[in-house]
């Protein structure tokens, strides 16, 4: 505004310098200068105006790669200002043998390393055949390959100009060690490992990246997982507003994992919940492929001919899933986040220890071990406070319950089918009290594909990154004390441009950057972490300075 002042007072003085002996035309020539430049800061300001608009949404590709290992997830989606989403289109492609064969072994060197990344890759290259950037630069290029597949088939379905802004991309977890299998919060022993070079991603689609989700969540004290439920409460919103509140997402692959976006039950208040119910598909697929070699119980056509054995399902909830410490995973509150590498295929399981002094047949054992994925499900439900109205609303996702025997079995739980639900002695009081709770006294409860709810569920976990990635550049939080133990609200990833170019983001992606001044939102610095995997591996402590733990908001000392 004051340099707007001077330079009209210069045009003034230099109009009555040449136009002194006539003062009237002198000042018409004034007010007709500034009637100009007012005009032209209109038509300014009508440009801008123009490109906010033509800016009112984010084109953002979601990759997710889980701990199966089976292949990638990708989904294409609109996400709008306002907080509106829309899918355009989602693809999954199949993991090969060879790149599978090689993340499983990298797997085996970090845990043994301990999340040690330095150590893990000397580990693995000294093995001999590929080496460790080998298997990483084959799964980025695996993704970077789902990614083409996905622009091709969504072309018809893009508007006559539209771009690609984003890829939110999760990485392959590899490691996972936070605070509550740690049993410290001493931030020094605390990491999580994905691998996958957002860098090498970004370069090779020429779509901007971001990546590593988890770091800041377990940089700031918290688990690092669910990441879902943030994503969750964004689609809560939409269903809000049709009447379906609250509403429980219920994901379940290898591990399940469920989010609560709820009320508190004396304020009101809008309560988000999200936590690990520990193993779903892990048990049934691992006895197949001991027993049948194959990778899945497809529609439960075994396990639908064996029976429910009540004492393998107490072994299973006593020993199954217990913490590196030795604690009963399944009695622990939330929020909490699970490891595959706890789940043991215990003997009577794996059918090399008698029950009642015999070895259960394979479907017997297989069945149980299916209504164990469901029975843990609910029952982590019921360890919910009793300050939070439980949902009536369930809304499923996630290939676990792609086997009907388990949303068979998560139904019957939840509405009391006396006929079809085998409940230990010792839960029988929790399970009737859930019952209370999910149906508040009288209400229905609907259990039904996130489809029915308006979601696609396939693409629901490599959407959730999409989302996280949209977050990043707003600045919005992505992890919260109440979803993940974490000390504040969290923005989470790193923003990866591609050959490092900023100048190489679409025009709509640098006006967003721009408009929400997101660039340096969280710790990032190309010096310090290693590009090939994320940023809060083991020692990751050592690495930051004083100045980046103050950005962090984190005690030096801490």
């Amino acid at each position: 505004m004051e340099a707007r002042k001077v330079r009209g007072a210069v045009k003034l003085i230099r109009i009555y310098i040449i136009y002194g002996s006539c003062p009237a035309f002198a000042m018409v020539l004034y007010l007709r200068e500034m009637l100009l430049s007012s005009l032209r800061r209109a038509n300014s300001l009508a440009i801008r105006s123009l490109r906010v608009i033509m800016n009112k949404s984010l084109l953002v590709i979601g990759l997710m790669t889980g701990n199966s290992l089976d292949g990638v997830d990708a989904v294409l989606t609109r996400f709008s200002v306002d907080g509106g989403l829309e899918d355009i289109c989602s693809y999954s492609l199949e993991m090969p043998n060879e790149l599978r064969e090689g993340l499983i072994a990298v797997r085996s060197c970090i845990a043994e390393s301990k999340g040690n990344m330095p150590d893990a890759v000397r580990r693995f290259d000294a093995i001999g055949g590929d080496s460790f950037d080998t298997v990483q630069s084959a799964y980025t290029t695996f993704l970077a390959k789902a990614v083409s597949a996905l622009l091709k088939s969504a072309q018809s379905n893009l508007l006559e100009g539209e771009q690609v802004d984003l890829i939110g991309s999760h990485g392959q977890t590899c490691a996972h060690f936070p605070p509550s299998v740690a049993q410290t919060s001493d931030r020094r022993s605390i990491y999580t490992v994905q691998i996958g070079d957002a860098q090498q991603l970004a370069d090779l689609t020429g779509i901007t990246v971001v990546a590593d989700f988890r770091s800041d969540d377990v940089m700031n004290g918290g688990e690092g997982a669910p990441l879902a439920p943030i994503h969750h409460a964004h689609l809560a919103e939409a269903t809000k507003k049709r009447g379906i509140f609250p509403i429980a997402f219920c994901n379940a692959g290898n591990t399940g994992n469920v989010s609560i976006i709820s009320e508190h039950r004396d304020t009101g208040a809008v309560v988000v919940k999200g936590w690990d119910t520990g193993p779903f598909n892990n048990f049934p697929d691992k006895l197949m492929a001991r027993e049948r070699s194959e990778r899945m119980d497809k529609d439960a056509s075994v396990a639908k001919t064996g029976v429910v054995n009540e004492k393998l399902l107490e072994v299973l909830f006593e020993k199954a899933v217990l913490t590196a410490q030795g604690e009963n995973f399944l009695t622990k509150s939330p929020p909490k986040s699970s490891d595959p590498e706890w789940y043991v295929m215990i003997p009577e399981l794996a059918g090399e220890a008698e029950i009642d002094g015999a070895i259960l047949s394979l479907e017997d054992r297989l069945r149980t071990a299916t209504y164990f994925s469901s029975y843990i499900y609910a029952h982590s439900l019921a360890l919910t406070s009793d300050e939070i109205v439980l949902p009536s609303y369930y809304a499923l996702c996630g290939g676990g319950w792609k086997n009907p025997l388990c949303v068979q079995d998560f139904k019957a739980l939840l509405s009391g089918d006396q006929e079809r639900c085998v409940i230990l002695d010792k839960h029988s009081d929790l399970f009737a009290s859930l019952r209370m709770r999910v149906s508040n006294g009288s209400k229905e409860v609907k259990i039904a594909s996130s489809i029915e709810y308006g979601f696609d569920g396939t693409a629901m976990e490599a959407r959730i990154f999409a989302d996280a990635a949209r977050c990043r550049i707003t600045g919005e939080p992505f992890t919260q004390p109440a979803t993940t133990g974490v000390s504040k609200p969290t923005v989470a990833g790193v923003i990866r441009f591609p050959n490092g170019e900023e100048q190489k983001a679409t025009s709509n992606l640098a006006a967003w950057i721009t408009r929400y001044e997101s660039l340096h939102s969280t710790v990032d610095n190309a010096e310090v972490f290693d590009p090939r995997w994320n940023r809060a591996v083991a020692g990751w402590r050592e690495r930051l300075s004083d100045e980046m733990l103050k950005h962090m908001n984190l005690n030096v000392e801490s």
